[in-house]
């Protein structure tokens, strides 16, 4: 299974930092997408999440995308172990 996480951030967001600090500490790939200047286009990614701060956390697995929200959620969706 190809697994992957998205977040869109925000520079100086402490809770940005720490959802990614999250994945690199379990070895996880992610992409980050930093969105200071595409403020737009941030709007659009929380819209079609329905998700409106950030981070906006999204597992990508086998080509389909799942919300799993903000840091708290990662945190959470990390610590249970789970892969969906």
């Amino acid at each position: 299974m190809d697994k992957q996480y998205k977040l869109w951030v925000k520079s100086g967001c402490p809770y940005c930092e720490q959802a990614r600090h999250e994945l690199l500490l379990k070895g996880l790939a992610h992409t980050v997408f930093v969105m200071d200047e595409q403020l737009d286009e941030l709007k659009e990614v929380q819209n079609k999440f329905e998700h409106k701060t950030v981070p906006v956390v999204v597992l990508e697995s086998n080509g389909e995308e799942k919300l799993i929200g903000g840091y708290t959620e990662l945190k959470e969706h990390l610590d249970e172990g789970s892969d969906d």
